[in-house]
């Protein structure tokens, strides 16, 4: 009981002496010289390639994506993808996605999809004339209504299937 009741004490020789063995750590520290990992020279790395389980390999393209379509050809090609498709496939029909539009991958229920967002022009050229006499407004004031269409992928399968095609709610 002696140590400890000096201790008690005299609080500031029990913080003198914290204070040494940390100053002591650090010098101690400070002159080892720390290990070295791997080879001086950069160039004998060697690149390994770590495969996490579960992981799936990015799907393989056969043949370079055809470029970005208009929004109109797009709307054209939506009704040619069908569910199972591979991104590659899907790609071929409406083009690559801008890297901005390729959402990251959520889990819902257990199944990790993503979704790729495109422009199409889905309104149907006007096939009825306008009864009476009125003028009609100039192409360029009316403009194509653009809506944003995603597909979605699933995430774990090989080839990225086409899980489904999700076109905006109606605002009427």
């Amino acid at each position: 009981m002696g140590p400890i009741r000096y201790l008690r004490r005299h609080p500031l020789a029990l913080f003198a002496l914290a204070v040494l063995v940390f100053g002591a750590w650090v010098a101690v520290d400070a002159l080892t010289k720390p290990p070295r990992y791997g080879p001086a020279d950069p160039n004998e790395y060697t690149l390994v390639g770590i495969e996490a389980p579960g992981s799936v390999p990015a799907p393989a393209r056969a043949e370079p994506c055809a470029p970005r379509p208009t929004p109109q050809a797009t709307a054209q090609a939506l009704p040619k993808l069908k569910p199972g498709m591979t991104r590659t496939e899907v790609e071929q029909l409406v083009g690559a996605p801008e890297p901005a539009d390729i959402h990251p991958v959520v889990v819902v229920d257990g199944r990790a999809t993503y979704h790729t967002a495109y422009e199409a022009d889905l309104d149907p050229p006007a096939t009825v004339r306008p009864v009476g006499a009125h003028r009609p407004m100039p192409a360029e004031r009316m403009g194509p209504t653009r809506t944003t269409v995603k597909l979605e992928f699933d995430a774990t399968k090989p080839g990225h299937p086409l899980v489904g095609v999700h076109y905006p709610e109606p605002a009427f």
